[in-house]
C-alpha cells in the first residue's frame, strides 16, 4: 500500500495540475417514488468517498434535514470542515436532503389540522414515508451506520418534535431550529407533560435554538406579555422549553440555546453547527499526537483504544477510527523509520479490521522494510487468503525466490 500512501502526498499536485470543470461541487441527485405519499421525492445526497477496492467498506452516521435543498450546501461545508484533515470535531457524516415538493410542505411538515390552513396536517403520513420507505431506501443504497440524526427547522422543526415526542426511536438525535411550536394554537403543547412524564427517552439526545424573532426591544420575560406574531412564535418555544425542564427522569439528553443576534431566518446555519458539536462532543481526539515522531507509543495506543470504546458506548454502536488513516500513518513513520508507531498503527488496523486483506498486506511490507522477510510474507499469506490479489502475491513470489 505504499504507492497509495505516495498518491495521497501528491493528490493536492495532481488536482492543482488541472482545470475544474466546475469550482465547487456539492453532492449528488437522488429521488424515490413514494407509495405512501403519492409522488417522487427529490433528494440531495452526500456521501462521504470510501474506496473499498482496498479498504473495508467504511459506514457513516446519516443526518437527516427536512427541507434539505435550502439547508444542503452549508451543512455539507460544515461536515467536511469539521471531520477531515485531522479535524475530528464532528464524524464524517452521510447527509440526505430532503427537499420540499411544490405546494405540500405545509401539508408534510404540519402534525394536526388547522382548518385556517387548508391541505395541512399530513405530518404522520409523512412520518410513515421517512421510516417505512426512505429510511431502508438510505441503508440499503449508502454506507449508513446506526446512527441517524433528524434536523429541521421552523415548521421542520415542528416535525422533528413532534417525531421525537411520538416516534422516538426512528432517529437517536434531534435538531430542532426556532420550531414552529406555535402552530394551531400550540397544539402540540397541550399533550407535552403526559409525553414527557411517561416516555423514557433513554440514548436520545434534542438540541433546540430559540431565535430572537420578535420585537427588538423584548427580552424572554416581557415576550410572553406580548402578542404580537413574532412574539407568540418565541413565547411558544420557551413554554416547550420550560415544560422540558420540568420533567429530568426521562433520561431525555437535551440542551438548548437562545440566540439574541439572530432571528427567524438567520439562525438555522449556526443551530445546525451547535446542534451537531452538541450531539458529536465525544467525538474529538488530539490528532496532532499522530504524526509526531516523539512521544511514548504505548501511551498512545491506550489513548486511541480508550476513546473508541467510550465513544462506541456512547454512541451506541461499535464505532471505529477509518482505515485509510491509520494505514496511511503507519507507511508514513515507516517512511521516516519510526518503527514503533508504524507498527502500532498497523498493527490497530488489523484489530479493527480483522476482515480486510489490505491491513495484512501492510503489516508485511513493514516487516519487509524491516528486514524481516519471513514475518513478511506471513502477513502477505494472510492478505491473500481473504483476497487474492496480484501484487501480493508478487511480493511473495519475489521473496521466495530470493531465497532459493
Amino acid at each position: 500500500m505504499r504507492q497509495l500512501f505516495l498518491l495521497v502526498l501528491l493528490l493536492p499536485l495532481i488536482a492543482s495540475a488541472q482545470t475544474p470543470k466546475q469550482l465547487v461541487s456539492f453532492g449528488q441527485p437522488d429521488s424515490i417514488y413514494s407509495d405512501i405519499l403519492k409522488e417522487k421525492r427529490e433528494l440531495w445526497i452526500y456521501s462521504p468517498n470510501s474506496d473499498t477496492s482496498f479498504f473495508a467498506k467504511a459506514a457513516y452516521p446519516v443526518l437527516y434535514v427536512l427541507d434539505g435543498d435550502a439547508h444542503f450546501s452549508y451543512l455539507q461545508t460544515i461536515i467536511r470542515q469539521m471531520s477531515e484533515n485531522g479535524v475530528t470535531a464532528l464524524p464524517q457524516m452521510i447527509i440526505v436532503g430532503i427537499a420540499s415538493t411544490n405546494g405540500n410542505r405545509m401539508h408534510d411538515l404540519t402534525p394536526t389540522v388547522d382548518p385556517k390552513m387548508p391541505g395541512s396536517g399530513g405530518g404522520e403520513q409523512f412520518t410513515a414515508f421517512i421510516e417505512k420507505e426512505l429510511i431502508p431506501y438510505i441503508d440499503n443504497k449508502y454506507p449508513t451506520a446506526p446512527y441517524r440524526v433528524y434536523s429541521g427547522h421552523s415548521l421542520g422543526g415542528l416535525m422533528v418534535i413532534n417525531t421525537l415526542l411520538h416516534h422516538p426511536s426512528l432517529f437517536n438525535a434531534y435538531i430542532a431550529s426556532d420550531p414552529s411550536i406555535s402552530w394551531n394554537d400550540s397544539r402540540i403543547l397541550q399533550a407535552l407533560d403526559s409525553l414527557l412524564e411517561h416516555q423514557d427517552f433513554n440514548n436520545k439526545r434534542f438540541y433546540l435554538a430559540i431565535a430572537h424573532t420578535m420585537n427588538a426591544s423584548l427580552d424572554t420575560i416581557q415576550v410572553k406579555k406580548d402578542n404580537t406574531m413574532g412574539s407568540i412564535h418565541t413565547s411558544a418555544i420557551l413554554q416547550l422549553a420550560s415544560k422540558l425542564k420540568q420533567h429530568p427522569r426521562n433520561h431525555l439528553n437535551w440542551a438548548y440555546n437562545y440566540y439574541p443576534n439572530d432571528y427567524h431566518n438567520s439562525i438555522p446555519l449556526i443551530a445546525q453547527y451547535d446542534g451537531l458539536r452538541t450531539i458529536f462532543r465525544a467525538y474529538w481526539f488530539p490528532t496532532y499526537l499522530y504524526p509526531d515522531k516523539s512521544g511514548n507509543t504505548d501511551s498512545l495506543r491506550a489513548l486511541i483504544t480508550t476513546h473508541y470504546k467510550t465513544l462506541s458506548k456512547e454512541m451506541g454502536y461499535n464505532v471505529l477510527p477509518y482505515e485509510w488513516e491509520f494505514n496511511s500513518l503507519g507507511y508514513h513513520h515507516l517512511s521516516i523509520k519510526n518503527y514503533a508507531k508504524s507498527q502500532m498503527f498497523f498493527e490497530l488496523n488489523i484489530a479493527y479490521f480483522p476482515a480486510s486483506y489490505n491491513t495484512y498486506d501492510s503489516m508485511g511490507d513493514y516487516y519487509m522494510e524491516k528486514g524481516d522477510s519471513a514475518q513478511a510474507v506471513i502477513y502477505w499469506k494472510k492478505s491473500l487468503a481473504l483476497r487474492h490479489v496480484q501484487r501480493v502475491q508478487e511480493k511473495v513470489d519475489k521473496v521466495a525466490l530470493s531465497t532459493r
